[in-house]
């Protein structure tokens, strides 16, 4: 009996050990590796999935995917989180469908409740970034009562202080000329370089690193993210149904926030956050000398404001 109970000890001590550290990122194909597929409406979706514990999940925006937090994930999983990274419909490793519909919030929503149904999870922190904002606040309108938290990094949710780079018209040829290019390898490896260089302050890519944000451009990423840049009227109009959500939420929030974020002025959209969701003072974190990519440039910061806000 003895023998038996040093088995299954031995057993347990395995498998958390290998749950909380078998996430590797040293390269593209390392993390993609530690990924799962779940088919979902409009194709397939890849995610990560590691740790045990309290689940929290870490929502992209564009034209990232899970790769954005690799500098975060087996941190929060030793930390004692079961950590969810999904690479949404479009980007990432997932699947890219040629409809633009496919890639519109309320789908997108649809499929993050999806992820988290087929693993088993009703309620979690919740992590959002950029346009991540758009598609978790359309699946907190769905269901508002799975997030038992809320973690708001530089997140799209006012028309006010949100300067995207360029805005393409729906129906014009100049976008997706322009945007239907970015599959080619020079060009979207230049876009890529760009929006990197723009979103944070000096920050050193290494060329994998690099890699990791232009290899899905190569893979068909540009269909997800021309219908982003061509659908900003939608959006705006749907905005005030998101405030009115955000005056309902009551579980605790955190904002942590880029001081010299270029696209989501700080300035402007966190004070509005703050009012909105009622959040204290010591709540709201302004990262100073970073901009939007923030997971790359403080992700050490972000996982111990997470950790202490639990």
């Amino acid at each position: 009996m003895k023998y038996f109970y040093t088995i299954i000890s031995i057993f347990v001590m395995s498998y958390s050990l290998s749950a909380n550290t078998d996430y590797k990122y040293a390269t593209v194909d390392e993390h993609r590796g530690s990924q799962q597929r779940l088919a979902v409406e409009g194709g397939d979706i890849a995610y990560i999935d590691v740790g045990e514990g309290n689940p929290i999940l870490l929502v992209h925006g564009l034209p990232t995917s899970s790769w954005l937090y690799r500098h975060m994930i087996a941190d929060l999983a030793g930390r004692g989180y079961r950590v969810i990274a999904p690479d949404l419909l479009g980007y990432g490793a997932s699947d890219k469908p040629q409809k633009y519909k496919q890639y519109k919030p309320e789908k997108q929503a649809d499929r993050i409740l999806a992820l988290m149904d087929h693993l088993g999870i009703s309620t979690w922190t919740h992590v959002m970034h950029d346009a991540g904002g758009l598609w978790s606040w359309e699946m907190m309108m769905k269901a508002p009562e799975r997030v038992s938290r809320l973690v708001i990094l530089n997140t799209i949710a006012y028309e006010e202080g949100f300067k995207p780079p360029v805005r393409f018209k729906r129906k014009g040829w100049l976008g997706k000329l322009i945007i239907g290019m970015y599959d080619k390898k020079l060009i979207g490896k230049a876009v890529i370089s760009n929006t990197l260089r723009s979103g944070t302050n000096k920050h050193k890519f290494s060329k994998e690193e690099k890699r990791g944000y232009w290899l899905p451009m190569q893979e068909g990423c540009n269909k997800a993210i021309y219908q982003f840049f061509t659908s900003f009227a939608d959006v705006e109009e749907r905005m005030p149904e998101y405030h009115k959500m955000f005056e309902t939420i009551d579980v605790p929030v955190q904002i942590i926030w880029g001081a010299k974020d270029k696209f989501l002025l700080a300035d402007v959209q966190v004070p509005m956050l703050q009012k909105a969701f009622n959040v204290k003072d010591e709540d709201v974190h302004i990262l100073e000398g970073a901009k939007h990519f923030i997971q790359e440039e403080k992700p050490k910061e972000i996982v111990e404001i997470i950790c202490g806000g639990r």
